[in-house]
Order: structure tokens, then C-alpha cells, then sequence
């Protein structure tokens, strides 16, 4: 599963049995390897929660171990301390992990208690704030704000540790779609500075187009693991999960069949051998801090963009989903702005590399 790339945390025969007898976790062996992105799907009570509480130290286990770094991990404070610097857990109800009063103090609380210079936890702070779109409402009450906006702030409290492993339960639960796009550009954002994300969800196509690996949780056992292609080729185990084909992975399954080759795991690259008769036109990227000459419809990702569009009140038409609907434009013949993130180019890059593949090339011309 993890194609030679190190394993960061690892269970073996993990069982868990709740006080009442109820057995939550029965013999999970998973390998996380490091640096990836991970979807955990199944049905409610699967197990997903119980989990990802066993990863970070919240849970010990009944039966079996985990290994963080191929270290076990042991309960005692000293050890969950450590752990916990860098494996950081964001719970699917905002509200069991928020105690403070004002956003900036939750937001704070972790890194002061590291006893790091203040001036670092300033900017911890700043960085975090702006990436979850919170830095206006830093000094507002916590129980004046929504439930979107409460768990923003409980990832900007995630993020401002930086941790080495992000975690996050049903994060895009009770929030609006421009939202939900955006709390993934953040995983994305997290993940290309090195970090393991890992995710529960009920979003099978933003789990086939996003994680690398998937794995099924079913009554506290893994039927599957692998790549979103393998495990949502075995139908017998989505029949069991009671799990729905993606959209865009039987797209694949049928132009498969048809003797094509197999397509991307979005539903712009998977159309594409139907696009290669129009002539694409030109992506220029603008950095945040540019300004300039924009042609076509403007797209924006990542949250140094974002932040600086907003502020800057420029307009953009495509404000989630950018890199794919900037590439459908380019796609149509049109020329198209996308404003990125420098740390984001990868993810860019590995958009452009899928629509190579079926033989399209995409001018790309960086504004300066």
C-alpha cells in the first residue's frame, strides 16, 4: 500500500471495546505512509471516529498496537504530550474541542503551552487565521460566530502546530460547498508542506478525486485499502459498505471497456479524449502580491491568493474548484487567470501532467 514510502503511523491487530461491552475496533491493521493523503469511508458507526482517536493517543487500545515513526506509543503523559505536538486530531463537532473565549486565544492556546517566543506564536497565529479565511474575526467571541466559522477555528487550532500529521473527522460536515472547497485546498496546502492528511468522509467523489489511498471501515473491520481506483473496482466490498460507484470512476470503468485507456479522477481529465479536437488556449498564474493584465474568466487557489484577492476586492468568477474549472476553460479554446499559491504549483503541475497524458498540451505563462 505504501509503495515504498515510509510508514508514519501503523496499528497491528488493533481491537477496542468501549466500557459496556460494545466492540468498536476489531483487528485493524493499517500502514499510513507519510506525506500522503488518506479517506476513510464507510457507514455511520463504521468505526472511523474511534479510530483516528486511537491515532493521536485520545483512545488506548484493547487489543494489538500503534506505532508512530515505528515507535509504539505509550499512554504515559510524557509520551502523549509528544505525540500530540505532532499528530494533531480536529473532531467532527467543533465545540468539543473549543474552550476558549475570543478565536485568537483558542487559536493560541496550543502553541503557548509549547512555550515558543511569543513573536513565533504571533505568526503561528497569523498564519493559521489566514488560511481558514478567520483573520477578520480573530478578536470576536467564540459563541457569536456560526457552526462553519467555530470549525474553521478548530482547524486553524489544528494548523497552528504544524503538525506532521493532520487529521480531521468529517471535516466538511454542516458546511456550505464554497466551504467544503476551500477546507480541501487547506488539506492540499498542509499536505504539499509535507504533512500527512488524513480524513473521514461520506463524500465518495471528493474521496476518489482527492486521497491517494482509501481505505473501508465496515463494523469496525477494513475491508479494503489501497488506491481509489482499486478499492472502488471491488464491488463486492462498496455492495458490503453500502457504497455507491463515483461518477467519474465508472466513466473510466465504461471508456475502459470501450478499449481506452483509463482516465483521471476528475471529471475534466476524464472527458478529455473528447475535448482533443479543440485547440486550448493559453493558463496565464498570477502570484499573490501581483497585480496586472487578467484574460478570461479568474480563478483563484489557495489561501495566500485568497487572502489577497479579498482584500484587494478583485474580481474572480472561479472561487473553489479553480485549478480544474481554469484547465475546463483552457480546455473549451478559451484563455483563462489562475491567481496560486507558489506552494500549490504541484498541484497544478499535477493537473497539467494528467491532461498531457491523453495528448493535450496546455501553454502555461506565469504573469510578471
Amino acid at each position: 500500500m505504501t509503495n515504498g514510502t515510509a510508514t508514519i503511523i501503523e496499528t497491528k491487530d488493533l481491537s477496542f471495546t468501549y466500557e459496556g461491552g460494545k466492540r468498536a475496533l476489531k483487528n485493524i491493521s493499517v500502514k499510513i505512509p507519510a506525506g500522503r493523503k488518506i479517506a476513510f469511508i464507510g457507514p455511520n458507526g463504521a468505526g472511523k471516529s474511534t479510530l483516528f482517536m486511537h491515532f493521536n493517543g485520545i483512545l488506548k487500545q484493547t487489543e494489538g498496537e500503534v506505532e508512530y515513526n515505528s515507535k509504539k506509543v505509550e499512554h504515559s503523559k510524557k509520551e502523549l504530550i509528544e505525540l500530540r505536538k505532532e499528530v494533531t486530531f480536529v473532531t467532527q463537532n467543533p465545540d468539543d474541542q473549543i474552550f476558549n473565549v475570543i478565536v485568537e486565544d483558542d487559536v493560541a492556546f496550543g502553541p503557548f503551552n509549547l512555550d515558543l517566543p511569543i513573536e513565533e506564536i504571533r505568526k503561528r497565529v497569523d498564519d493559521a487565521l489566514m488560511m481558514v479565511g478567520m483573520e477578520s474575526e480573530r478578536h470576536r467571541p467564540i459563541h457569536h460566530l456560526s457552526f462553519g466559522q467555530r470549525k474553521r477555528v478548530a482547524v486553524a487550532s489544528a494548523l497552528v502546530m504544524n503538525p506532521k500529521v493532520l487529521i480531521m473527522d468529517e471535516p466538511t460536515a454542516g458546511l456550505d460547498p464554497e466551504m467544503v472547497h476551500r477546507l480541501y485546498e487547506i488539506a492540499d496546502e498542509v499536505n504539499m508542506k509535507g504533512s500527512t492528511v488524513i480524513i473521514s468522509t461520506h463524500d465518495i467523489e471528493t474521496a476518489y478525486s482527492w486521497a491517494d489511498i482509501v481505505v473501508v471501515l465496515v463494523d469496525g473491520e477494513v475491508l479494503a485499502q489501497g488506491t481509489p481506483f482499486e478499492v472502488f473496482s471491488m464491488k463486492d466490498v462498496l455492495d458490503r459498505a453500502g457504497l455507491s460507484v463515483p461518477m467519474v470512476h465508472g466513466l473510466n470503468e465504461f471508456m475502459s471497456a470501450k478499449g481506452h485507456s483509463t482516465y483521471g479522477r476528475t471529471m475534466s481529465t476524464a472527458l478529455l479524449n473528447i475535448r482533443k479536437e479543440a485547440e486550448p488556449g493559453m493558463l496565464y498564474v498570477m502570484r499573490p502580491g501581483r497585480e496586472g493584465e487578467m484574460y478570461g474568466c479568474v480563478g483563484m487557489y489557495g489561501s495566500s491568493s485568497r487572502s489577497f484577492i479579498e482584500n484587494k476586492e478583485i474580481s474572480v468568477q472561479f472561487r473553489f474548484n479553480a485549478i480544474e474549472r481554469c484547465i475546463e476553460e483552457v480546455l473549451s479554446g478559451k484563455d483563462s487567470t489562475l491567481y496560486l499559491d507558489e506552494s500549490l504549483s504541484h498541484v497544478l503541475d499535477h493537473k497539467l501532467s494528467d491532461v498531457a497524458e491523453h495528448g493535450i498540451t496546455i501553454s502555461v505563462k506565469e504573469c510578471i
